[in-house]
């Protein structure tokens, strides 16, 4: 007798353990669902800071950030941001600063730097041109938080 309630014990663990088994896994799954919807929903509404390979949810970045104003046919949403660093490569190469898969940019399009205290904008020989509130940027130029930047059919505004 002793040997059967034994048995039947064991066997009573065993089914025990495989549906926590199957419970976690399930559970695992529905975390990771979970997250990628999330993820999805703010890379689609622009919520998600990044681009150019920024960590999500990193420090206040110092330099500020460019924002997509009107994203052409790149495939970025609307309010999508990147946050800059001290020299930001801008064009259609995807190891850039700033990558745009727009095919009226160049690989290197332009170039936005923090120089002491103020950001300039450089046209980096594009075919298409480089503006900056729609005037066309031939030399290094100064900008400011607020302007308006237009690479290719990409606009994207300069912000704190």
């Amino acid at each position: 007798m002793r040997e059967t309630i034994t048995s039947a014990t064991l066997d009573f663990v065993i089914l025990i353990l495989r549906i926590s088994v199957v419970f976690l896994l399930y559970f695992f799954l529905y975390q990771v669902v979970r997250v990628l919807r999330r993820e999805l929903q703010a890379v689609g509404s622009g919520a998600v800071a990044g681009g150019g390979g920024g960590a999500i949810g990193a420090a206040v970045n110092q330099y500020g950030k460019l924002v997509v104003v009107s994203p052409g046919e790149t495939g970025l949403g609307r309010g999508y941001t990147f946050d800059l660093q001290a020299v930001n490569v801008i064009g259609r190469r995807p190891d850039n600063d700033v990558p745009l898969n727009d095919t009226f940019l160049s690989s290197e399009h332009a170039l936005l730097e923090w120089r002491g205290d103020s950001w300039w904008l450089e046209d980096q020989r594009s075919t298409n041109g480089t503006f900056v509130n729609d005037i066309e940027v031939r030399d290094p130029t100064p900008v400011s938080y607020g302007d308006l930047l237009r690479v290719g059919r990409v606009e994207l505004k300069l912000s704190q």
